[in-house]
C-alpha cells in the first residue's frame, strides 16, 4: 500500500512544528565533525609512525578512517534536509545556483591554499605533473589513475564530498517525485525504497573493485561505493522533515525510540566499530581488500555511523548531558574548525616526521600525534578566521542569494557556519 504524502498547511506557510518540541537546530553535531577530523588525523599518525600494526590499540587507530563516514552521514543530513522539507512543503527546490555557490565557498578556498602550501612546502612530489595539479585544483583526481600528491592524499574524500554534492538535487527530484502545483509528493515509504535500492547497489560497487589494486584507478573511493553512508543521512533527513510536519511513522517511531537512550545507541555504535577493528574488514595496511571485505565495511560503518548521528538529531536530548557536552565551547569550536584540521593536517604530519628524532614508521605515536595535533589545531584555527569565516560571508550575495519564495529550512540552516554545513574530511 503506498503511503500517503506529507502534507503541508499550506503552500508557503511555515512548516508545522512537532507537538513533541521545537526544533532549534543541531549544534550538537559539531561535535561529532570534530570527533571526525579527529580520527583522520590519528589513523593518519598511526599509519605513519606504524603503530597501527601492534595489538590491539593498532587496530583501533586502524579503522579511524571511520571519520569518513561520519562526516558523510552529515552532509546527507544537513545537506539534504532542505530540499525534502521544502519538497514535502510543495515548494520549490533551493535554486541550483545558490546551492552550488554555498558549497564551492564552503571547501573551495582553504582547499586551494593548502594545494599551493603543499607544492612549495611537500618535499616528494617532484613526479607531480601540471595535469596532476590541475586535476587536484578541480576536484578530479580520483578519475586518473594516478598517485595523489604527498599531503593532499586525504582529499580523496573531498573529491567524492564534491560528487555528492553535484549529484544531490538531482537525487532529490528523484526522491521527492512529481508533484502538482503547491502539493507535497514526498512519500517517506517511497524515499526509504529507493535510498535502500542505492545502498545496495553502493556496497555492490564497493564489493565489486575492493580487489582492484589501487595503481589501476581509484574506483574504490568513487562515489557508488560511499552512496550507503550518504544514503543514511538522507533517511534520517527524510524522518526528521516527517516529524516536523507532525506526521508520524514507524520510521520516526523507531527514531524517536532509539534516541530515547543516546548513551545505549553509542554504545551500540561502539559494539559495530569494535567488530570493524577485527580482521572481518580486511588488513590494516594499504592491502586490498576482498570483495567480501569491502562491501563488509561499507555495511557497518554505514550502521555505526547512523547510531551516533541519530541520537543527536532526535529524542528528547535538550537537557539530556551528552548533549550538554556536545554543546560546551571546546567540542563546539573544534567543530568549528574541523574542516582545517582536515585539510592541514598532513601537511603538519608530514612535516613533524622530517624531524631527526622521528622518521616515516619510525614509531613515537603519543609525541607525534600530540605535536602535530597542537600545530594543526593552530593553523586551523587561523584559517578558519582568516579564510574561512570571509569567504563565508559572500554566501548570500551575487550567485548565493535565492530570492525565490518559500520557507527556510531553520533546521538545517540554525547556527553557525560550520554546525549547519557538513563539509569533508579524509
Amino acid at each position: 500500500m503506498t503511503a500517503a504524502p506529507i502534507q503541508a498547511r499550506e503552500p508557503g506557510h511555515a512548516p508545522m512544528p512537532s507537538p513533541a518540541r521545537e526544533h532549534r537546530g543541531y549544534p550538537g553535531l559539531n561535535a561529532l565533525r570534530a570527533l571526525g577530523a579527529l580520527m583522520v588525523l590519528t589513523t593518519h599518525t598511526g599509519f605513519d609512525t606504524g603503530r597501527i600494526l601492534h595489538g590491539w590499540f593498532g587496530a583501533v587507530i586502524t579503522r579511524m578512517d571511520f571519520g569518513v563516514a561520519i562526516f558523510f552521514v552529515l552532509s546527507g543530513f544537513l545537506l539534504g534536509r532542505p530540499f525534502l522539507l521544502r519538497g514535502a512543503l510543495g515548494q520549490p527546490a533551493p535554486r541550483l545556483r545558490s546551492y552550488f555557490w554555498k558549497r564551492a565557498l564552503r571547501i573551495l578556498p582553504l582547499y586551494w591554499v593548502v594545494i599551493l602550501a603543499t607544492i612549495v612546502f611537500q618535499p616528494g612530489n617532484d613526479y607531480v605533473t601540471p595535469a596532476m595539479w590541475a586535476r587536484n585544483f578541480t576536484l578530479t583526481q580520483l578519475y586518473h589513475p594516478d598517485l595523489l600528491p604527498q599531503g593532499l592524499t586525504q582529499m580523496w574524500s573531498l573529491a567524492t564530498e564534491a560528487a555528492f554534492y553535484v549529484v544531490l538535487p538531482f537525487l532529490c527530484m528523484v526522491l521527492i517525485g512529481r508533484r502538482g502545483r503547491g502539493r507535497s509528493q514526498l512519500r517517506p515509504a517511497r524515499v526509504y525504497v529507493i535510498l535502500g535500492i542505492i545502498s545496495a547497489l553502493g556496497v555492490a560497487w564497493q564489493a565489486h573493485v575492493a580487489p582492484i589494486p589501487g595503481v589501476h584507478g581509484h574506483y574504490a573511493q568513487w562515489l557508488p561505493g560511499y552512496l550507503p553512508w550518504f544514503a543514511v543521512g538522507l533517511a534520517l533527513a527524510t524522518a526528521s522533515v516527517t516529524e516536523q510536519l507532525g506526521r508520524e511513522s514507524a520510521a520516526t517511531r523507531f527514531c524517536e525510540r532509539l534516541a530515547s537512550d543516546p548513551l545505549g545507541c553509542w554504545l551500540a555504535a561502539a559494539l559495530v566499530y569494535g567488530i570493524c577493528c577485527t580482521p572481518l574488514i580486511g588488513p590494516r595496511t594499504l592491502v586490498a581488500q576482498t570483495s567480501w571485505e569491502g562491501g563488509l565495511k561499507c555495511v557497518l560503518y554505514a550502521v555505526s555511523s547512523g547510531l551516533l548521528v541519530l541520537p543527536l538529531v532526535f529524542g528528547h536530548m535538550q537537557e539530556h548531558p551528552i548533549r550538554r557536552w556536545c554543546n560546551r565551547p571546546l567540542p563546539f569550536f573544534l567543530g568549528e574548525i574541523s574542516y582545517g584540521i582536515f585539510c592541514i593536517h598532513l601537511l603538519v604530519l608530514n612535516a613533524v616526521l622530517r624531524l631527526p628524532q622521528f622518521g616515516i614508521f619510525g614509531g613515537h605515536f603519543a609525541a607525534v600525534w600530540v605535536i602535530t595535533a597542537t600545530v594543526t589545531i593552530g593553523l586551523a584555527t587561523l584559517s578558519y578566521y582568516g579564510i574561512e569565516r570571509p569567504f563565508l560571508r559572500l554566501k548570500s550575495v551575487g550567485l548565493g542569494s535565492d530570492r525565490r519564495g518559500g520557507t527556510r529550512d531553520t533546521l538545517a540552516e540554525t547556527g553557525t557556519t560550520a554546525a549547519s554545513e557538513a563539509t569533508s574530511r579524509s
